[in-house]
């Protein structure tokens, strides 16, 4: 839970972020360059990195043993949070938090510093503060297109808006705070009507939909498409994370509405750009009595506009009788798309062997290509993957001790191919 974030491909998919061995660092990924920013010293991939023999400095991959783990646990004194870019690609963000001891409650208050490193020139604590006790809520979250605030979104009731400028947060009278992809606008719910509203990058209302959002007493989340119009919401069906749900898409011109229903929570919903297109990557099943789906069927689709029928373009049914638990919607983990959505990456299950994921390039046509390398028993094989870079010609990769860039040429090469 303490490992270095995972790493972050830039907005304009020309540099990648990342931590290692106790420095934020960031890659030049045509140039093949990378150099470090910052050192972020207690943190647990800097004390970690410190535990390594000055020769083998090469790699971090090498064994722990329980012992030694809670050894080094001991010197972690500060942990990353809120790791992401500004939209314009210039500066990374990220939030570091260590406990204080209270000596008069005999507790421990956790203080949050809130940095934008820019890559070039200095970097700089822009905020500052204690969690509070209810809800732990203080500084951190997403920072604005704008740079004036931070928007912790971690539940419909938590919603908080830290102002940068005063360093403290403000009024926030909505709920589910849900960005633009392409403005600094936001859609929201108003806690005091329950109405879809929409508001200014100051978080004024500047629309007012009587369409009134329903009251979820467990898991919720809604998105908005890139050209403002639509919005998909959906509401979680029962108390934990693999329950069903049931959603609605709004039409927020016309404000048609139709309903959907999926068998996974964790199902993600992503927005072509093309009116209400929207792509599904989910499971369907049953509901097990434990903590899980058994999972009858594993699909990426396409839902096109004015129409609920899925289209799907890579699926795999499950044998009757053969259970099969998911955590993860999609196949296994990952499932990333190009920015003009033709291509994605997808863990496929191993039919054999360890439980986890071999991952795979796809496209919307049912190609699949084998990305290239020598298998290993880790959950995820042969590598991690972060994200398209490049304007998609590029997929950016990382294992235990690499970060590297595989052009999506090689991985089309006819030895991947599988069909």
């Amino acid at each position: 839970m303490d490992a270095r974030p995972e790493p972050l491909v830039s907005p304009d998919g020309r540099q990648v972020a990342y931590f290692s061995r106790g420095y934020a660092c960031v890659a030049d990924i045509a140039a093949g360059k990378s150099r470090q920013l910052i050192e972020v010293p207690g943190t647990w991939s800097h004390v970690y990195a410190k535990s390594v023999d000055p020769g083998d400095l090469d790699s971090l991959d090498h064994p722990v043993t329980a012992k030694k783990y809670k050894d080094l646990y001991r010197d972690v004194s500060q942990r990353i949070a809120d790791f992401q870019w500004t939209a314009d690609s210039a500066a990374i963000v990220y939030s570091l938090s260590h406990e204080i001891p209270r000596k008069e409650l005999d507790s421990h208050v956790t203080q949050v510093h809130v940095w934008r490193m820019p890559l070039t020139g200095e970097p700089k604590e822009i905020a500052s503060g204690d969690l509070s006790y209810s809800g732990r809520r203080g500084p951190g979250g997403v920072i604005t297109r704008d740079g004036r605030f931070l928007v912790n979104n971690s539940g419909r009731d938590r919603a908080l808006i830290w102002d940068l400028a005063t360093n403290k947060p403000r009024a926030t009278p909505f709920l589910n705070l849900t960005p633009s992809p392409t403005s600094g606008r936001w859609l929201c719910v108003e806690k005091d009507t329950r109405q879809l509203v929409v508001v200014d990058e100051g978080f004024q209302v500047i629309a007012r939909h009587d369409e009134i959002v329903p009251k979820s007493d467990y898991g919720f989340n809604m998105i908005w498409s890139p050209d403002e119009r639509f919005v998909f919401w959906r509401q979680q069906i029962g108390v934990d994370y693999y329950s069903n749900w049931d959603g609605c898409r709004y039409d927020l011109v016309t404000r048609d509405r139709q309903i959907f229903t999926g068998s996974y929570m964790n199902e993600a919903i992503i927005f072509t750009g093309h009116r209400g297109e929207f792509l599904r990557v989910g499971a369907s099943g049953i509901q097990g009595p434990g903590q899980g789906l058994t999972v009858r069927e594993q699909y990426v689709g396409l839902v096109p506009d004015g129409r609920v029928h899925m289209q799907r373009f890579w699926h795999h049914t499950h044998p009757t009788g053969q259970d099969s638990m998911v955590s993860r919607p999609g196949g296994g983990s990952q499932v990333l798309w190009s920015p003009d959505l033709q291509l994605f990456t997808i863990g496929l299950a191993r039919p054999q062997g360890p439980h986890g994921a071999v991952m795979h390039l796809a496209d919307r046509h049912r190609h699949l290509w084998r990305l290239p390398g020598e298998e290993t028993e880790d959950y995820v094989s042969p590598y991690q993957v972060a994200g398209f870079a490049l304007d998609g010609e590029s997929i950016i990769s990382y294992d235990k001790s690499r970060l590297f860039s595989l052009p999506v040429s090689a991985i089309k090469a006819a030895e991947n191919k599988l069909r």
